[in-house]
């Protein structure tokens, strides 16, 4: 089914461009097919560099424009390998997995690619256009265990196809400020022979049902003046997937049990008004960006994304660990990442694994950090880096909660991704909006997806 579906894939590309031939045969204006593959900018020329010792490596990138870490790991790669150079060629990052894919198979002489997303990967390992980076790594001595737990996911036949340099993962970010007056008011409702109540903070070592008791503490008020304890986002993510978190399951296998405990959580918060209301959410138009910046929410999970939203928000501010399923694998989230593969039509793979080994190991690390990206491989310099950005928070909780042990793929390399994915948000947004219940809609999550992967 795999290679059927690859190989029909690969025969509507061809077909294509041979669609965009003939056409140029023809006098009359004939409308370009759609969609039709863009031409990357620039299209790198063939150069004769094996004639001298010098090597021009061809990097297809998104956004070269606006990412300054492009050039900056290509200055400092420089110093150090002062016979390679490195041209960035840039695509449209939107439909970025076909274009590349079309062009690979054109035989372009791409060394480096960046590959987007899992989708990504799948659709270019399933074409066979990427070299294994095994005996790449073993010659260079890089140890995949380096990397979070991430090449190990992806293995396929024993061989990974690429190397992380870079990663966006699930936290909680907390609002210290409104933790401080919380305190505050305690303290003014206590008399003071009694034993003053700790207000208890987000912290690194929370399972899920510690955080939850947190929401509850937290949560104060009412009308324009109410605090919520936390803001869930309204989709799968955000709201059940801490399950995945035990390592034991993910959301491709056809079997949702685990997801129980987390919606009956999440469900019962809402009820007892201590975060909004998913449907108040959607009728509402409620961003929690907004939410956060207002000052409405004492905490939010999400990725790091936002940590560019959290610095702007004026406010102090920190991040903890995401929280676990009992029992406790302390360290875990889950999250995306964006890596680096040499595809098999590289003229220069070995140089080309060359700079990949810079990019992904300490020195890129740092310089990752320091124009604030959050690289895999997180050292002490490149945390420091990272928390040396003005308004960042240096609090030893949040140190700690940037360096994951354990980061998961949300969802694992699959043909059938989409689909799952696209059934498990149906039938996730009708047990929150309480068309069904929690019960009946896992085991309509088992039912369909199980149908789909037979």
């Amino acid at each position: 089914m795999r290679k059927t579906r690859i190989l029909c894939m690969l025969l509507t590309i061809v077909l294509l461009f041979a669609l965009v031939t003939a056409c140029k045969t023809v006098d009359a204006p004939v409308p370009a097919p759609s969609p039709a593959p863009p031409e990357p900018t620039p299209e790198p020329p063939i150069e004769a560099d094996e004639e001298s010792d010098s090597v021009t490596l061809y990097w297809a990138v998104w956004d070269s424009d606006t990412l300054s870490y492009y050039d900056l790991l290509i200055d400092a790669y420089k110093e150090i390998a002062p016979d390679v150079t490195i041209k960035l060629v840039d695509f449209d990052k939107d439909g970025w997995n076909v274009n590349i894919l079309t062009h690979l198979i054109g035989k372009h002489d791409y060394d480096i690619i960046n590959v987007l997303d899992i989708p990504g990967y799948t659709l270019h390992t399933g074409a066979d256009m990427l070299y294994p980076l095994n005996d790449f790594a073993t010659a260079r001595g890089i140890n995949s265990s380096d990397y979070m737990g991430i090449p190990e996911q992806l293995m396929i036949d024993g061989k990974f196809y690429a190397l992380p340099f870079k990663c966006e993962f699930w936290v909680v970010y907390y609002n210290k400020d409104l933790f401080d007056e919380l305190e505050v008011a305690q303290q003014e409702v206590t008399r003071p022979e009694d034993t003053q109540p700790e207000v208890t903070r987000p912290n690194n070592q929370m399972t899920f049902d510690d955080w939850s008791e947190i929401i509850k503490e937290t949560t104060r008020g009412r009308g324009d003046s109410k605090v919520w304890g936390n803001f869930f986002q309204t989709g799968l993510s955000a709201t059940a997937l801490f399950g995945i978190l035990d390592g034991r399951h993910t959301i491709n296998d056809g079997n949702y049990d685990f997801l129980k405990p987390y919606y009956e959580a999440v469900i019962t918060l809402e009820n007892g008004n201590f975060v909004p209301h998913r449907s108040d959410i959607i009728k509402s138009s409620l961003e929690y960006g907004d939410m956060w910046e207002s000052g409405k929410i004492a905490q939010l999970n999400t990725g790091t994304w936002f940590r560019a939203d959290a610095l702007d928000s004026g406010f102090n501010w920190g991040i903890a660990a995401y929280p676990v399923p009992a029992p406790a694998i302390y360290g875990s989230t889950f999250g995306q990442v964006t890596q680096l593969a040499i595809p098999r039509s590289a003229r220069h793979p070995e140089e080309a694994m060359n700079f990949i080994e810079f990019v992904t190991g300490t020195q890129g690390a740092e310089i990752l950090a320091s124009v604030g990206h959050i690289p895999v491989l997180m050292t002490d310099a490149a945390l420091n880096n990272l928390i040396d950005i003005p308004g960042f928070p240096k609090d030893e909780t949040t140190r700690d909660a940037l360096r994951p042990k354990t980061l998961i793929i949300e969802q694992p390399p699959s043909e059938q991704a989409d689909e799952i994915r696209a059934i498990l948000n149906e039938i996730h947004a009708e047990i929150m909006d309480r068309k069904i219940d929690i019960d009946d809609g896992i085991a309509l999550m088992n039912e369909r997806v199980s149908a789909l992967l037979r």
